[in-house]
C-alpha cells in the first residue's frame, strides 16, 4: 500500500523531532519586543494560577522592571510565579534584581551557573526564551527581556526585529513539559499540579503544530531541517540571527538551491555580535554560487529565527542555525504544518 506523503511526512518529523504533531491550536505572530512584550504583559496580569518565565537574558533596565513589577503584582495576589534565567545570558545583571524579585514572592532559579567541578558544562545554555500561564496561554520566540528590542536604528528608522509566536490550545502542555525539564535540572520539581497533562486541553483552533525542544547533543532541529529540506518543492526562506551551519546543513540548502529551490536566508547587516557577523558573511560566497539569495536586515538588528517552507510548513523559535543552538544549548521552537 503506497502510504500518502502527509503521513509520510508526518511520521518522518515526528520521529526526527521526537515531537508528535498535535491539532487544534490557535496561533498568533508576534513581531518585534514592543508587540510581543505587551502580549505578554497582558498574559501575565491576567494570570490566576501560576506563570512560568524563562528567558536567555532577564535584564535590570526599563523593560525588565517592567516585567519584574508585574511577576511580583501576580506573586502578591496568590499566583505561583516561577521565573528561570540563564547565568551567562544574564551574567551582568546584578544579585540585587533578582534578591529584590524573590522578596517579592517570585521563585527565581539560576540556570547552570559556572561549576569548578565541571567546567566545560558552561557550554550548555538555557537560551529558550518562553511564557507559559495558567495551562492556557503560551508563547515562544527569540524576543529576550531587555531595552535594546524596543529601540530603532537612527540611521534607517528600521526597528530591532524579533518574531515570537502566542500558542492556545493543545500544544501549551508541551511548552508547559518544556520549562517543568529545565526548572527540574535547575531544583525541585514541579508540583504536579502545574503541569497539564496531554490531553487535558481542549481545542482552540484548526492549526496542527509540534514543539521541538532541544537539549545537548540531541541535534532534533538539525534532522528536522534535513528532513524539511528534502521535502520541499517551490521555496525555503529563512531568518537567522548568528548563521553560522554547520557544513551538513549547508550543503542541504545549497542543494536544494541547485535543484530550483528558491532559496533565501535573511541575516542583520549589522550584527550585535561583530565578530559572528563577519565570519557569517565569510561564508556567503558557495552558498551565492549555489544560487541561494541572502539578504541583509538594515535595522539595529535582525535577531529572529523564522523559517517558512512552501506552503505547509513554518517555524518560529529560539534556536539559531549555529552549533550552539542545533548542538550545545536547551532550545525550544514551535513548527506549524499544514499539508492540504
Amino acid at each position: 500500500m503506497i502510504v500518502p506523503r502527509s503521513n509520510r511526512l508526518n511520521r518522518a518529523l515526528t520521529r526526527v523531532s521526537d515531537a508528535p504533531l498535535r491539532e487544534g491550536n490557535s496561533l498568533t505572530l508576534l513581531q518585534n519586543g514592543s508587540e510581543t512584550y505587551a502580549d505578554w504583559l497582558g498574559a501575565i496580569k491576567n494570570a490566576k494560577r501560576w506563570i512560568h518565565l524563562e528567558n536567555y537574558i532577564f535584564q535590570n533596565d526599563g523593560i525588565g522592571q517592567r516585567f519584574a513589577d508585574a511577576l511580583a503584582e501576580r506573586a502578591a495576589a496568590g499566583v505561583r510565579v516561577r521565573v528561570l534565567y540563564d547565568w551567562f545570558g544574564s551574567l551582568d545583571v546584578s544579585r540585587s534584581f533578582w534578591r529584590h524579585m524573590r522578596q517579592n514572592g517570585v521563585d527565581v532559579r539560576v540556570f547552570n551557573p559556572l561549576a569548578f567541578t565541571s567546567p566545560f558544562d558552561v557550554v550548555n545554555r538555557d537560551h529558550r526564551k518562553l511564557l507559559a500561564v495558567d495551562g492556557e496561554y503560551a508563547s515562544i520566540g527569540g524576543v529576550c527581556i531587555a531595552d535594546p528590542w524596543l529601540d530603532k536604528s537612527p540611521v534607517t528608522g528600521l526597528p530591532y526585529r524579533d518574531t515570537a509566536v502566542r500558542v492556545l490550545g493543545p500544544a501549551i502542555a508541551d511548552i508547559e513539559r518544556a520549562f517543568a525539564d529545565v526548572w527540574r535540572h535547575a531544583g525541585t520539581p514541579l508540583p504536579p499540579d502545574e503541569h497539564p497533562p496531554h490531553g487535558s486541553l481542549q481545542p482552540t483552533g484548526s492549526v496542527s503544530a509540534r514543539v521541538i525542544v532541544q537539549e545537548p547533543e540531541r541535534m532534533r532541529m538539525l534532522r528536522v531541517f534535513q528532513v524539511m529540506l528534502a521535502a520541499v518543492e517551490k521555496r525555503v526562506w529563512l531568518a537567522d540571527a548568528y548563521f553560522l551551519a554547520a557544513p551538513i546543513l549547508r550543503e542541504a540548502l545549497m542543494a536544494s538551491a541547485r535543484d530550483g529551490i528558491d532559496v533565501r536566508i535573511l541575516l542583520p547587516s549589522t550584527n550585535d555580535l561583530p565578530m559572528v557577523g563577519a565570519l557569517s558573511r565569510y561564508g556567503y560566497q558557495p552558498l551565492i554560487e549555489a544560487g541561494v539569495q541572502i539578504w541583509e536586515y538594515a535595522g539595529l538588528m535582525m535577531h529572529a529565527k523564522t523559517t517558512v517552507a512552501d506552503g505547509w510548513w513554518s517555524k518560529v523559535g529560539s534556536t539559531n542555525l549555529n552549533v550552539t543552538g542545533l548542538e550545545t544549548n536547551w532550545e525550544i521552537d514551535l513548527v506549524a504544518e499544514d499539508w492540504e
